[in-house]
């Protein structure tokens, strides 16, 4: 008990700026804190659970196939190659299936790709949790300190944001079949990404089994599982892009309605991805940081409303939505919130 105490004391903090960092991308239509709570508990428990036993299923149907004794070394690094990918990601990206089919009937928080990849990387967040606690208890037990050491800094500290990055790639795919006007679309999508997170998934694990003779081996696995993360965070910084531009054309129509030019700037200035930038620009506002970041998230989420509409959504659900946000926009102006100064 006292090793797991220690082992959670260091895993989870490290697990915990790679979910700020995440969560940061999320600046124009923020998810919801409980849906991200639940997909991380999704990969931590539920995706962890269902990935160690189809895993020990793989391996004992793998030692069948070949005729290895269960246990092999060669048969640990055969099941983590080409068995664990398939299983791992699927477990995961059950939790993104799960929640587009909720979010189509009720809770409507699943948007587009940003979405995708934010919901798909708190799932890897958590599974990382998980099994990195689970690997460095298992290295304290066999080499003491030292292997303590070594692998939380090796896969935590080095590579915490792997899963993520994997799974992110499901959470893509499925996020452009949430925008995806054709049938066939909302098919292929998660598919193309669940293909690229085992393959990501798959490339890594190799890397990871291959033993080299000397360190070079380990520049060569670091520079490759520190370009898949980069490569996610780059992807979030783009789709944050992507965001704002969707709501720069859809308030554009409301200029002079709901709000004013100087909101309209600052609703749609790619500064918003700046730390504290927005805060800034908020809190000087009428009515205060709190009753101006009420305003302008309903804009925004009034901006994504119109989007899901031009592609087709037409369910009534929507409608009451959209009467909601407007009413209150408008009840906010009436009382005088703005965050900056009103023409109208």
């Amino acid at each position: 008990m006292l090793l797991l105490l220690v082992t959670l004391m260091f895993v989870a903090p490290v697990v915990g700026v790679y979910f700020l960092v995440i969560k940061a991308a999320d600046r124009y239509e923020p998810e919801p804190n409980g849906l991200l709570a639940a997909m991380f508990v999704w990969g931590a428990v539920l995706a962890t659970l269902t990935a160690l036993i189809g895993n020990a299923v793989g391996e004992g149907v793998l030692a069948a196939v070949v005729g290895v004794n269960p246990g092999a070394q060669a048969l640990e690094a055969s099941t983590a190659s080409f068995v664990a990918p398939f299983v791992e990601e699927s477990s995961k990206g059950f939790g993104l299936l799960v929640l587009w089919a909720l979010s189509a009937v009720w809770v409507k928080e699943f948007d587009g790709p940003l979405d995708g990849v934010i919901y798909g990387g708190v799932i890897g967040l958590g599974f990382t949790l998980t099994e990195d606690v689970l690997y460095v208890m298992r290295a304290a037990s066999e080499s003491g300190v030292g292997g303590f050491g070594a692998t939380f800094v090796l896969r935590t500290v080095l590579n915490g944001a792997g899963h993520a990055s994997f799974t992110g790639a499901t959470g893509l795919g499925v996020g452009l079949a949430v925008i995806s006007r054709n049938p066939l679309g909302k098919i292929f999508w998660p598919i193309v990404g669940w293909c690229g997170a085992v393959t990501l998934h798959g490339v890594h694990n190799l890397l990871c089994t291959y033993r080299y003779a000397d360190g070079a081996g380990l520049v060569v696995k670091l520079l490759v599982f520190w370009g898949l993360n980069f490569a996610y965070f780059l992807a979030l910084i783009a789709l944050a892009l992507r965001d704002r531009s969707l709501v720069e054309r859809q308030l554009q129509g409301e200029l002079g309605r709901l709000l004013d030019a100087r909101e309209y700037q600052i609703t749609t200035s790619a500064k918003m991805l700046v730390p504290l930038s927005n805060w800034h620009s908020l809190q000087r506002g009428s009515g205060g940081y709190r009753a101006c970041r009420k305003k302008q998230l309903e804009l925004i989420e009034l901006a994504f409303l119109k989007e899901a509409k031009s592609r087709g959504d037409r369910s009534s659900a929507l409608d009451v939505k959209e009467r909601r946000l407007r009413a209150s926009i408008a009840q906010s102006n009436s009382q005088g919130i703005y965050f900056g100064a009103p023409s109208f």
